[in-house]
């Protein structure tokens, strides 16, 4: 190969969920992490890890950077390489591309991914290289009002939609003409995002200040808000404990009408009060739950940049305690955030049991699943606070 031409490398390694992804064989080159899931790749024959290599070929033809193409089901530390990306190489060369389907947004994997990602890329102000492909259709996208935070980043992105494109024979001019478009439009966000700078860090919209907030201000902002958040997750703890209250009584009131004799018609009338009775709690999760990730994942990005000031400015002697103090109370929240977690999946993992009791029943159960799965993302958020935290801190006694 020339000496004068980059080499950049697609990957294609999953796990549970395949993350697919550009490697530069050089330390500072473009890279592109496809996310997506096994099945969804199986069902379809193998055609998203077929559209990666059609989109890998179409760009070297499009740049003359030469793409080599490696198919492994190992492990072959992809992880490190996404944290490598992440806290030091998110540059306007790294692109993420969720292939978005009913099944993606059902991944807690898939999903804790394209929350990293967005933080990050939110922070640094390159949102566009966040770039989804619709591959089935997600009727809840088109909505006006999406409450689920995952969907609603996708929703905001001009993604591509290839719902009908799947169907296309993969050699058709259709099916070639997109995917040069696509390719096209990597190159073109490319040129765009290289000479993009990192916007301020906000946490707290001031309209009318005058200067950028130092980074005292900034960690006070963020620290308002994360009482905020502690309480919501004290709250849905009470909320899940009624529920369950609810349904350890129904199970009673059923075996006393069973004694009685009282039949599958003594059942029902028992579920339908269950059903009833669990509306106004599960309203209330529902309520929480939007509440509890939406805050988080818009705050996100500004928390990003405050680790990311400290990491490459480093912190004045004067700054050092409130600093220490700020990382203290945001792993502090992180680690209590995971306790509770605890709960909330020993509680998830009932509601099969639950659902198997009446049809009535799988709508509010349908929607309990999602408000718990919005505070699952939550802890997506503040787990990565607490690690970027760890590996600045760490830098400190070296």
């Amino acid at each position: 190969m020339a000496n004068d031409r980059s080499s950049i490398t697609l990957v294609l390694v999953w796990n549970r969920a395949h993350l697919a992804y550009l490697v530069d064989m050089t330390s500072n080159g473009a890279a592109g992490f496809w996310s997506y899931t096994h099945r969804d790749d199986e069902i379809e024959g193998g055609r998203i890890r077929r559209l990666a290599q059609n989109i890998a070929n179409e760009f070297e033809g499009i740049t003359a950077e030469e793409l080599h193409v490696f198919l492994d089901k190992q492990d072959l530390k992809w992880g490190d390489e996404w944290r490598n990306r992440i806290d030091n190489a998110l540059t306007g060369s790294t692109f993420f591309m969720p292939i978005v389907t009913p099944r993606f947004f059902r991944s807690e994997e898939c999903r804790r991914e394209i929350l990293t990602f967005s933080g990050h890329a939110k922070s640094l102000g390159l949102e566009e290289l966040l770039l989804p492909i619709l591959y089935f259709d997600v009727p809840q996208l088109k909505e006006g009002d999406v409450t689920d935070e995952v969907m609603a980043l996708v929703a905001q992105r001009q993604y591509e939609d290839w719902t009908q494109l799947r169907l296309e024979d993969e050699g058709s001019p259709s099916y070639r003409k997109r995917v040069n478009r696509l390719a096209v439009r990597l190159v073109e966000i490319l040129e765009r995002t290289a000479e993009i700078e990192p916007p301020p860090v906000v946490l707290v919209e001031a309209p009318d200040a005058d200067d950028d907030p130092g980074l005292i201000e900034l960690m006070a902002d963020a620290e308002m808000a994360l009482p905020r958040w502690a309480a919501v997750v004290a709250e849905i703890g009470v909320i899940i404990e009624r529920i369950g209250e609810h349904v350890k009584g129904a199970a009673m009131e059923m075996e006393e009408s069973d004694g009685r004799g009282g039949g599958f018609a003594g059942r029902l009338r028992v579920i339908h009060e269950l059903t009833n009775s669990l509306r106004e709690p599960v309203g209330k999760l529902t309520e929480l739950g939007n509440q509890y990730s939406a805050e988080l994942v818009t705050v996100d990005p500004g928390v990003l940049g405050i680790i990311r000031l400290v990491e490459s400015q480093g912190i004045s002697d004067s700054d050092r305690a409130d600093t220490e103090e700020f990382f203290g109370t945001v792993k502090t929240l992180a680690q209590q955030s995971q306790q509770s977690m605890a709960n909330v999946q020993a509680f998830s993992d009932t509601l099969p049991q639950i659902a198997g009791l009446s049809k009535s029943m799988r709508p509010l159960l349908r929607q309990m699943r999602s408000a718990l799965q919005q505070v699952t993302d939550g802890q997506a958020v503040l787990d990565e606070w607490e690690r970027r935290i760890d590996e600045v801190t760490a830098a400190w006694g070296e």
